[in-house]
């Protein structure tokens, strides 16, 4: 296997409670919690200290549940007398019914799915932790995959907007040991927990959640989350497209799923973890994997669609110095021909040009399979490659960062 000359040297992810949990932000008065309340543990679900304190200031709002059960019972009750229900409505309740033991563990089952329904419609969150600690659960595959599809409610990758209030009201709600309701943390205290969360955890700092944020914060199986590569991106496009290449083995211009199981088994292997996972299991990430990057649904994975499960630490070519802000130096040229150029034989080609091209492409379109880079790569071989040996030459490197330096200037004074 050659995946060691591919993949960087694994780092093991850094557990979902790493990241800094205190910010220094102003502290509104808040309402005392009941006799004997206990803020939750927390289990690596708090962003920041404001988070516990709103937690608790949660708690003290009157659950709904409870207060429509004090209102249908007997002594509550404005038409029934202190002394208990009519001996009519006595007799109805208390009518002899014989119920073997099946139809009783059978009742009991469907009051348990029921209530289970009734915390999933109320807070989707609340399944996901242990009744006791109130710490969030170790997530499998399956469940996380669960929660993403649940608070994405439009499919578009994110959690946004009114997808993202919701999703933290019910996050912070779900902590709390007494059932009350996403509708009890309040708008301003809405907007400070956004706030807290979106420092923490939006590391793009785009004002919204993706797939790769939301792995980090909720705790999940680790051979799971090492898929995610969360701290150990590749160097550039031209490692991608080396990986590309071998895996896809029948050069149809897809990973498609036998192939991306693969690439997962052997992504596991190097992180020295293959011996943890069962077939069954990496059957299960495959899946997982599919539904949360294969974007268009066709059961199988584009160029564009796996550059996001493994994403390089940077595009080079949308440094500022191609934005036509500052004029190209000699220099400039030299670094982007040696980031390119890996072999160092002074022309960039095969996975060398195609990481190239890949990166150029990006600028352009975000949707893009093998075909358009393919296409992509005639269009501009045609246009700078004079020599006609399908490679690119500094010379011709140049005429090419020249020409997307002086687009960009266009499109900022358009």
């Amino acid at each position: 296997m050659r995946a060691s000359r591919n993949f960087p040297p694994p780092l093991r992810p850094a557990p979902p409670h790493h990241r800094p949990a205190q910010h220094t932000l102003p502290s509104p008065p808040l309402p005392s919690p009941p006799a004997g309340a206990v803020a939750p543990a927390g289990g690596g679900v708090l962003c920041c200290s404001r988070l516990g304190a709103h937690s608790q200031a949660a708690a003290t709002s009157s659950s709904p549940v409870a207060a429509e059960a004090a209102a249908d019972s007997p002594a509550a009750h404005p038409l029934l007398p202190p002394s208990g229900p009519p001996r009519k409505l006595l007799q109805q309740t208390t009518a002899p019914s014989a119920m073997s033991a099946s139809d009783a563990a059978a009742a009991a089952a469907a009051a348990k799915a029921k209530k289970l329904n009734l915390e999933r419609a109320t807070n989707f969150m609340r399944q996901f932790r242990d009744p006791d600690s109130r710490e969030l659960k170790k997530l499998s595959a399956n469940q996380f995959m669960e929660v993403w599809s649940h608070y994405d409610k439009d499919g578009n990758g994110y959690i946004e907007g009114t997808e993202l209030d919701g999703f933290l009201k019910e996050f912070v709600s779900s902590a709390n040991a007494t059932d009350v309701g996403p509708e009890a943390v309040s708008d301003a205290m809405l907007v400070e927990l956004k706030q807290c969360f979106m420092e923490a955890y939006d590391d793009n700092q785009d004002g919204k959640i993706d797939i790769r944020e939301l792995a980090q914060l909720l705790p999940m199986e680790e051979n799971f989350l090492l898929l995610f590569r969360f701290d150990n991106p590749l160097e550039s496009s031209v490692e991608f497209m080396k990986i590309w290449r071998e895996y896809d083995t029948d050069g149809s211009g897809y990973i498609e799923a036998d192939e991306l199981k693969n690439f997962l088994r052997d992504l596991l292997k190097e992180a020295k973890k293959m011996n943890d996972v069962s077939e069954d299991k990496l059957i299960e990430y495959t899946d997982t994997m599919l539904q949360v990057f294969d974007a268009n649904k066709d059961g199988r994975l584009q160029l564009s669609e796996m550059a996001k499960l493994l994403p390089v630490k940077e595009n080079f070519l949308c440094r500022q110095i191609f934005k036509g802000a500052t004029k190209l130096t000699k220099d400039d040229i030299e670094r982007v021909f040696s980031l390119y150029d890996r072999d160092n034989n002074g022309t960039i080609e095969n996975e060398e040009l195609r990481g190239f091209l890949k990166d150029l492409l990006e600028l352009v379109k975000k949707d893009y399979d093998a075909q358009d880079l393919q296409d992509f790569e005639e269009t501009i071989l045609r246009g700078v490659d004079y020599n006609q040996d399908g490679k690119i030459n500094k010379k011709e490197l140049t005429m090419i960062l020249l020409a997307l330096a002086k687009h960009n200037q266009e499109e900022d004074a358009a």
